[in-house]
């Protein structure tokens, strides 16, 4: 196994990154999921947990509302909301620290390898002990990543310090780095990084790797070329993360615009589809409404031509109460035998009266059955108008859900818009552009 040496340096704190919210091209993504995570909490949840107390017993000293703090501890000292990269603060305090300890590089211990996998191993006792180390430094998220070139750790923690004036506990990394030994200045943090890899060399020699003496830091440069050198390599770093965060804000963007355009295209081939059945139902209503008016139509001439053969019935009725009044008329006998002589005028009245009988009661037999058929009719049209009225109480459902549509279309408009104008404002309009043109030429290769 060949000579390894560990990089032990402070990272640039992405939690996003880290927790694999969005994931850079050099991430596997097929291999994420081989990823160790040791802690993950959100870092509203740390802050309450370390400073909340803390905040609550400095205001219940203080005899001045305008001294009290009123405002998550966070915000009170960053000026801004919780954010999931590394806020600095006016007096150079930082929201959160991250260091990125390694074992080897991808040349000698890429992941696949044996070197690998008892690299891992070492990170994973080192990240195990790390917390009762350095009690002072609040670790609320550290992940293994295995899904990169080499296995790499990163440790994102919160210094807190303990004070005798203002808040007694508070994030302060000099003072957190004093209570654990390490001493006061500007070496502080060079001092106990060498001690933490003092911790992690020993951790690699008892799994049988070698550590190799780290590099010199300046070489044959001069203190002044080396300053400047330095301060290139500040700058280059500075560049370098300013890029990959406009890449996130890019790539992000990328997917909320593709989002919002396959919502957009979504929603409105609903809504075609919908108006498309509104217009297929509203052409059923109106046909339903035809026929409707037909019906009433047709039942009001019914009702009416009903109206009229009851009257002739009950003309009839009486007709036929005159004739039965004739055949009560009692005849005597005459001098000359029981028949009775009418005259001619006589006899043809009542033979018409005989005839009239005869036909009023073969009417009246009509008139009836006539009368049935049609309350008949009556009765099934009035089901079909009810089933008809049924018909156009369901498409009402269907008009409010084609609105609600319409009203949710337009806020999808409105908020489209509002992400174009984020990314103008950003002014990432023409790197959008020109990120979606390697894209689209991506696709076509």
């Amino acid at each position: 196994m060949s000579e390894k040496r560990i990089s032990h340096c402070q990272g640039k704190g992405s939690l996003t990154h880290n927790n694999r919210k969005f994931n850079a091209k050099n991430v596997d993504d097929t291999r994420t999921k081989n990823n160790i995570v040791f802690v993950q909490q959100p870092i509203e949840e740390a802050y309450e947990h370390l400073f909340g107390a803390a905040v609550e017993r400095y205001n219940a000293r203080q005899k001045r509302a305008d001294r009290k703090i009123n405002t998550i501890y966070y915000e009170h000292t960053f000026k801004r909301k919780i954010s999931q990269t590394v806020v600095t603060a006016a007096d150079k305090r930082k929201s959160f620290y991250e260091d990125v300890v390694q074992i080897g590089d991808m040349k000698n211990t890429g992941v696949g390898t044996p070197d690998a996998e008892i690299a891992t191993a070492c990170l994973t006792e080192y990240m195990q002990g790390f917390q009762e180390r350095n009690p002072n430094f609040y670790v609320f998220n550290a992940v293994l990543h295995l899904d990169e070139a080499t296995p790499h750790l990163h440790i994102d923690y919160i210094p807190v310090g303990h004070y005798k004036m203002g808040v007694d506990t508070q994030n302060g990394i000099a003072q957190a780095l004093k209570e654990m030994g390490y001493g006061s200045g500007k070496d502080t943090i060079s001092r106990w990084r060498e001690a933490e890899c003092k911790v992690l060399t020993e951790i690699c020699n008892r799994h049988g790797i070698q550590i190799a003496a780290p590099e010199k830091s300046r070489g044959s440069l001069t203190v002044e070329q080396y300053k400047e050198y330095a301060k290139i390599t500040e700058q280059v770093e500075e560049k370098k993360e300013e890029a990959a965060r406009l890449n996130e804000e890019a790539e992000s963007a990328d997917r909320l615009l593709k989002h919002r355009v396959e919502q957009r295209t979504q929603v409105e081939s609903v809504i075609d589809e919908l108006d498309e059945q509104f217009q297929k139902k509203n052409a059923a209503v109106a046909h339903l409404n035809e026929e409707i008016a037909e019906k009433s139509s047709t039942l009001t001439q019914t009702t009416a031509e009903l109206a009229d053969k009851q009257t002739l019935l009950e003309t009839s009725a009486k007709k036929v109460t005159k004739l039965k009044f004739i055949d009560e008329i009692e005849t005597g006998k005459t001098m000359f035998g029981g028949k009775v002589t009418l005259s001619k005028e006589d006899y043809g009245m009542l033979t018409d009266l005989s005839k009239k009988q005869i036909a009023a009661e073969n009417r009246e037999s009509e008139l009836t059955a006539e009368i049935t058929r049609l309350k008949k009719e009556n009765e099934d049209a009035a089901e079909r108008n009810a089933a008809l009225e049924q018909k156009v109480q369901e498409f009402y459902p269907l008009r409010e859900e084609l609105r609600k549509t319409k009203n949710e279309l337009g806020s999808l408009k409105a908020l489209y818009k509002k992400v174009m104008d984020f990314i103008e404002s950003l002014k990432l309009t023409q790197k959008l552009q020109e990120f979606l043109k390697q894209r689209a030429r991506g696709v076509k290769r």
